[in-house]
């Protein structure tokens, strides 16, 4: 079997309950066991090339002793393996910023705006701030991940406003609200309206430029180096390595499923760690971002493309925001074709 990237959900536990949380309320107790992690590291370990794994939840920081685990776990492979964990911050704590630090881990933040709108869509944007305050003082390079939803949009540039305030923060990236889970109920914050998502990220995109002109480690788009990698003739097989069905999720009583956002659903199962099934969940391949303005997209010879699990589990006119996202962020000077399309009248 061969993974390249694996996905460790070490709790379904969460001391959040964010808006939109596609996997739905965590189960009281649902903590990975220890000998299920290591069995998991142990189906990655027969692979060849570079590993990635990449701890989350819930909120992995409710069990630290998992963390120090697959740390050590990672560090016994023969295989090379970098290690991340993606966290809302509220729970980090001296040490557990001191264990990011001295065993390399790559910290992600779950932050969705300034304060106001990170207590509104997520709750406790104090400890938020205090946790990213007690990464930036250990010295813990980090970046966010922002849920793109109707409430956030107006707010970006004001996020990357409070993100040039920390000297260890590296990058932003954006991910398009998936409409699964409490997402998919009566009450979740709904996806960004394509004309006010196109006018946020331009603002974002000028607040970076105004803030990294005066930063010595640049704060990082992601989807704007995506677009521009793109233009500049960079193409991609497949667009995660879940699409390539070299990715491998595991929930914390064993399951198997794609990826991250297809945990759960099982259409998706791979079986369990004690006997998986790897073969299961090629359904994710062969999904592509498609419009019909292709024709007239800067990006009609290579796409950047979109997540297939978000084109799995949205709407069609949802699924089309991809396309204002990169066309949005592309720079003054990279304009492309007709650089101002909307999505109007897709709503199939």
């Amino acid at each position: 079997m061969q993974i390249d990237y694996l996905i460790l959900s070490l709790t379904g536990r969460c001391n959040l309950a964010c808006a939109y949380c596609y996997n739905g309320s965590g189960r009281p107790g649902a903590d990975m066991k220890p000998g299920v992690l290591a069995r998991a590291f142990a189906l990655a370990a027969s692979g060849s090339g570079p590993l990635h794994v990449q701890l989350t939840g819930g909120e992995p920081a409710l069990v630290p002793e998992l963390i120090l685990q697959a740390a050590d776990l990672a560090a016994g492979l023969k295989r090379a393996c970098s290690l991340a964990v993606q966290t809302n911050a509220t729970c980090l704590t001296p040490e557990l910023a001191d264990l990011f630090r001295d065993r390399f881990i790559q910290v992600g933040v779950s932050l969705d705006g300034p304060p106001g709108i990170q207590e509104k869509l997520r709750g406790r944007a104090g400890d938020t701030l205090a946790g990213l305050q007690l990464l930036e003082a250990a010295g813990v390079p980090f970046r966010v991940t922002a849920v793109l939803t109707a409430a956030n949009t107006a707010g970006l540039d004001k996020l990357v406003l409070l993100l040039a305030g920390f000297g260890q923060a590296r990058g932003i990236g954006l991910d398009l609200l998936v409409t699964k889970g409490r997402a998919a109920g009566p009450d979740s914050p709904r996806p960004p309206d394509p004309e006010k998502l196109e006018h946020g990220l331009r603002a974002m995109a000028a607040a970076l430029e105004a803030v990294n002109s005066r930063r010595q480690n640049p704060l990082r788009l992601r989807e704007q180096d995506m677009a521009i990698a793109a233009l500049t003739g960079f193409k991609r097989k497949d667009f995660c390595l879940a699409a390539a069905g070299r990715s491998l999720a595991v929930a914390p009583d064993g399951r198997l499923f794609a990826c991250s956002q297809t945990m759960g659903d099982e259409r998706f199962g791979a079986g369990t760690v004690w006997e998986p099934q790897p073969e299961r969940p090629g359904r994710l391949r062969g999904l592509a971002l498609e419009n019909s303005s292709c024709g007239n997209c800067p990006f009609e010879e290579n796409c950047p493309g979109d997540c297939p699990s978000r084109l799995l589990y949205n709407r069609r006119r949802d699924r089309l925001l991809a396309c204002t996202l990169y066309r949005a962020l592309l720079p003054a000077d990279r304009p492309g074709k007709a650089s101002k399309i909307h999505n109007r009248g897709e709503t199939k």
